[in-house]
């Protein structure tokens, strides 16, 4: 079943343009969009122990992190494409 989780992490696992590269490798992740710092919207069809497994797998140890499933019980200030993909789980259609 495909899941949303938000990705959370301090600045000591790596700066943003270094967490892009690495969720773009994983084979845990089919999706991902990010637009606070330090967090990221991912998509996937794994577990979040498998998700941080492969993760910590590939950034080490260094700094602390989470990955949490998303629930619809949630509320803020998000662009309509960031709650399109926690809800979808996919990406807005373009208009």
């Amino acid at each position: 079943m495909t899941k949303s989780y938000l990705f959370i992490y301090s600045n000591k696992v790596g700066s943003n343009e270094e967490i892009k590269g690495c969720l773009n490798r994983m084979s845990t992740v089919t999706d991902w969009r990010t637009e606070i710092s330090n967090v990221f919207f991912v998509v996937s069809t794994y577990s979040a122990h498998d998700i941080a497994k492969e993760f910590e797998g590939i950034r080490g140890s260094s700094g602390r992190f989470v990955f949490v499933e998303y629930n619809t019980n949630a509320q803020g200030r998000l662009t309509s494409e960031a709650w399109y993909l926690l809800k979808n789980k996919c990406r807005k259609p373009k208009d």
